[in-house]
């Protein structure tokens, strides 16, 4: 295990860098989010469509229904860092750390934040008045994986799922994928040079979105290399509730020679809020 005399002076000059880590959280602002969530879970309301109907006589009654609503249960979880650094520490840096250490911190609840949201995309959702009904998503929101990576058929696919679904093309659509993905669908749309021009750009990080779906790139999807999960979704498809949000501070441990501690923490929960709104795609990335 690394020690702090890996960034002494004497040995490592005055600079503390952070190794190679996702820095954040990149899905946040694509879901809908409920802040100020009080207690130990939380409810997303939805209003279930209705249709008009045909006024058949003169003077006939309207006979008003009730609005049929739904809603989803969140449950919220809590979550911490604490890392301490001694006074020695401290006076033995040319560097303080304390700054590439919170920014650690910050990344490494951005990271949990979006785990919560992929784990949620395509798992168990709990609905009901109470919100003791499970549900998972249907099969007819997954694209399988045909012994294939992504590609372009399979984001048709999605999108066609999505439009089938009267999904409002105003809802905002992403879709995660992983750097593999994003390579494969190059690789698999060059005999198209309009798709081949827009992907390469897509891949070179030129542009963000193609066939109506901003592309968020994670190598955090769930699977294994021969069935890993792709997700397209609209924001309004998966929520996300806090509690609290990521906070910091930092304190000195008497019992400790009054070494600093770092401390963050935050309580979140998401669920999948609609499946019409999810669709879940296979890629084999061993292709």
């Amino acid at each position: 295990m690394s020690t702090p005399d890996t960034i002494y002076a004497k040995q490592y000059g005055s600079n503390v860098s952070l190794l190679a880590q996702q820095k954040g959280s990149r899905l946040r602002n694509a879901v809908t989010v409920k802040s100020g969530v009080v207690g130990e879970e939380t409810y997303m309301d939805q209003l279930t469509a209705f249709d008009a109907q045909a006024r058949t006589s003169r003077l006939s009654q309207t006979n008003p229904t009730l609005a049929s609503y739904a809603r989803r249960r969140i449950a919220l979880e809590d979550y911490f860092i604490a890392k301490a650094i001694d006074k020695l520490d401290s006076v033995r840096t040319l560097a303080d750390p304390t700054s590439a250490i919170s920014q650690n911190g910050i990344n490494g609840m951005g990271r949990q934040i979006d785990d919560l949201i992929i784990a949620a995309a395509t798992g168990t959702a709990y609905t009901g008045k109470v919100g003791g009904t499970s549900i998972v998503l249907p099969s007819a929101q997954k694209v399988a994986v045909g012994s294939s990576n992504l590609t372009l058929a399979k984001l048709l696919s999605a999108k066609e799922i999505l439009d089938g679904n009267e999904v409002d093309p105003s809802d905002e659509r992403y879709i995660i994928v992983s750097s593999g993905m994003l390579s494969s669908l190059l690789n698999t749309t060059e005999v198209k040079s309009a798709d081949y021009n827009s992907v390469k750009v897509l891949v070179q990080g030129m542009i963000d979105t193609y066939l109506g779906f901003k592309f968020i790139r994670s190598e955090r999807l769930a699977g294994g290399a021969t069935a890993r999960k792709a997700i397209a979704f609209t924001k309004s498809g998966i929520g996300l509730a806090i509690g609290r949000d990521v906070t910091s501070r930092i304190d000195e441990l008497p019992n400790q020679h009054y070494a600093k501690q770092l401390y963050f923490s935050m309580s979140m929960g998401a669920s999948r809020l609609e499946e019409a709104k999810v669709v879940e795609i296979a890629c084999n990335e061993s292709l």
